[in-house]
């Protein structure tokens, strides 16, 4: 019997701090179709977790990877959401700009207690809108103004080192630059005039931009930071376990408590007392029949509940000993506070 001995070059794995486990299922890895033809003429193999994935090589006893990378190698994986609430949960941009999504890569320098990560900041480790870049596919166009006799713009890929240019007259001293990006394999691009920069975006096929909220891009190369480093010098192989950490979101909780059994109640109130306090606020504005209670500090969205708070009528009669945390549906922001409510009937 012949045995193929697999080792894994590198896991990606996603947490989420409002899961108790701390690990989030919402996200599928998927390979761009390049990307598969490219694990397979490797004959890399790629297994999808419930919470990631892996990328597997064959190896010798010694460890050595059997087909090395060569320089420059790189794994593109689509990102497609699995939970249609998992940008309500999470501390993400409510409003993020047309056409932009999330990008990743092990290409930075960000640990967090020795494990690589793979965001943008340094400071809260965690998915921001730093990780946040505009995607193009098909075309890119860019229209400047200038009263120059001609201009030269020039579209780089970043990574293959792919390049189109083009010449432009001047036309009522407009410059209409436009690219079609299916003359090149993608990736990160950046558009130039005249050798000076002026837009920066992610180059995706019309094939795999639908529903796709982003995408990670694995790197070999190397003089790549020793703490992302998957494949030595001597081919043997040093798995690295990368990490993209999300928050939970939090928002002020609006209790909206409708009066309609008991027209004997003229006043309620929302607390919780026990454990860690937490206070909220009469709307003074409230009309008649409806009490509406804002959490005096914002409240984090959590797998697992809240509980004991309590509504209680003007004697201290507790009408709910445990009012309902928010429906995780109900996100809306009015100017710089993003509310969570909870309609409740009495």
């Amino acid at each position: 019997m012949i045995k193929i001995k697999y080792k894994a070059l590198f896991s990606v794995e996603f947490t989420h701090t409002f899961y108790s486990s701390g690990k989030c299922p919402d996200i599928a890895l998927q390979p761009s179709e390049d990307c598969a033809l490219l694990m397979k003429s490797l004959g890399l193999y790629f297994s999808r977790g419930s919470f990631g994935g892996k990328l597997y090589a064959k190896v010798n006893s010694m460890d050595v990877i059997k087909n090395p990378l060569p320089e420059g190698t790189k794994f593109t994986f689509l990102l497609k959401l699995k939970n249609s609430l998992f940008e309500n949960i999470t501390d993400l941009n409510t409003i993020k700009p047309a056409g932009a999504h999330y990008y990743f890569n092990n290409l930075g320098s960000n640990l967090s207690a020795s494990e690589p990560l793979l965001v943008v900041n340094k400071t809260s480790k965690i998915v921001s809108e730093s990780d946040l870049i505009p995607f193009a596919s098909n075309t890119f166009s860019f229209a400047q103004s200038s009263n120059l006799a001609t201009q030269t713009g020039k579209l780089e890929f970043i990574d293959s080192g792919e390049s189109l240019q083009q010449l432009l007259n001047n036309s009522n001293n407009l410059y209409n630059f436009s690219f079609d990006l299916n003359k090149s394999n993608g990736g990160r691009a950046r558009f130039l005039i005249d050798g000076s920069e002026q837009a920066s975006f992610y180059s995706i096929s019309p094939r795999e931009i639908s529903d796709v909220f982003g995408v990670i891009e694995i790197f070999y190369k190397s003089d790549l930071n020793s703490a992302y480093q998957f494949q030595n010098n001597d081919h043997s192989i040093n798995t690295k376990n990368y990490k993209i950490p999300f928050t939970n979101r939090s928002t002020k909780w609006r209790y909206i408590i409708t009066k309609q059994f008991n027209s004997s109640i003229t006043t309620v109130n929302v607390a919780k007392t026990n454990g860690s306090p937490i206070g909220f606020t009469l709307h003074g504005s409230s009309t008649p029949g409806k009490f509406i209670f804002t959490s005096n500090n914002v409240l984090p969205l959590k797998e697992e509940p809240i509980t004991g708070i309590k509504l209680t009528d003007g004697t201290n009669k507790v009408i709910i000993a445990n009012l309902p945390n928010p429906p995780l549906n109900l996100i809306r922001t009015e100017g710089s506070d993003t509310f969570s409510d909870i309609l409740i009937t009495i």
